[in-house]
């Protein structure tokens, strides 16, 4: 996994390792050890690096010497390595202020002069200028936007003409069982109890604890029924909107009436995104659609490292099969190309 790099020659695989050496992991947010614990396994990153390739080759879209956002960029790692593999800027953008400042602080150890800019902010009202990028990219984030129509609304306006959007997630609204496992985590995020895992994921705190925990802080003279009657009816708000309906129920009596209905996508009221969003792929491609785009909906079964399994992602996969296939996979991937005029 060597690539050349201004001239000079990077071995990917030991620059992640230099990331996650132990003393430079003590200043990066806990989570990042947990988050991208696969990067462990050299094989593993190779295979992520083959599908990033893989991925912009079916977009048709030319990474070398393009200007890139990574929409949910994480912890920023995607940002790095499509900047190494040849774009000449990468931008990353994220909600979650403990992700970009792990993301800033191993940039600035790395102590090199790569053009990757890491950003605190939200997907749905982009800091950039119109026509900026080349590519947006939205790898496995795009479920855990809150406002979805505004992230595509924003990157039709960041991308130029002939730019490319690529969305790859792994949350198919049309996959039966994606449905079930994805109920699952919202009831374990939003009421607890708390778990080191649920399908992959760890609940450290539920969302009603945390929003019990922000009335409590904000009210104390609440009673105890109070408090726990108010953070189960604010199910879906941020910090901020959860306080404005507890001073709304203190001002007129009305208690808010969002108790979580097992339906909805519990929302992470500290940060502000979703935990995992089901998202319709067709329905998805027909909103980019509206906005200009040529769109193309694939279904995603793998096969990062060849084989049968990318075989039949090659043949089972083609845009006319996506309405049938789209039942028996949990991943789909869309790539769009804005219009020229």
């Amino acid at each position: 996994m060597r690539v050349t790099y201004e001239g000079r020659e990077i071995d990917i695989a030991e620059l992640v390792r230099t990331i996650f050496q132990p003393a430079w992991a003590e200043r990066y947010d806990p989570w990042f050890a947990r988050y991208h614990r696969w990067l462990g396994e050299d094989w593993k990153l190779e295979n992520y690096i083959r599908y990033l390739r893989t991925v912009l080759a079916q977009a048709g879209a030319r990474l070398e010497g393009a200007r890139v956002l990574d929409a949910g960029c994480g912890f920023g790692l995607t940002a790095l390595f499509l900047h190494l593999l040849g774009a000449a800027e990468v931008h990353g953008l994220d909600c979650h202020a403990g992700m970009i400042r792990t993301f800033e602080t191993y940039l600035a150890l790395l102590n090199m002069p790569f053009r990757v800019y890491p950003r605190l902010g939200d997907v749905a009202h982009m800091p950039y200028a119109d026509g900026y990028f080349d590519i947006v990219l939205s790898i496995e984030a795009v479920s855990h936007y809150r406002d979805v129509e505004a992230f595509l609304d924003e990157t039709a306006r960041v991308l130029r003409p002939g730019g490319h959007l690529i969305i790859a997630d792994g949350n198919n609204a049309r996959h039966a069982p994606t449905r079930r496992k994805t109920r699952e985590i919202w009831a374990a995020f939003e009421n607890g109890p708390a778990t080191e895992d649920i399908h992959g994921h760890r609940v450290e705190k539920p969302f009603v604890e945390m929003r019990r925990e922000m009335i409590a802080g904000a009210f104390p003279h609440l009673s105890a029924e109070e408090r726990d009657m108010l953070a189960r009816g604010t199910s879906g708000l941020t910090g901020q909107e959860v306080l404005e309906a507890v001073r709304d129920y203190l001002e007129a009596g009305r208690p808010p009436g969002r108790v979580w209905d097992g339906e909805t996508c519990p929302l992470d009221p500290v940060n502000g995104y979703y935990i995992e969003r089901l998202l319709d792929p067709l329905e998805l491609g027909r909103q980019i659609r509206r906005r200009g785009f040529r769109v193309t909906v694939r279904p995603y079964f793998g096969g990062a490292r060849g084989g049968l399994v990318h075989l039949a992602n090659e043949l089972l996969t083609r845009p006319r099969l996506a309405p049938i296939m789209l039942r028996f996979t949990p991943s789909f991937r869309i790539l769009a190309r804005k219009e020229d005029g």
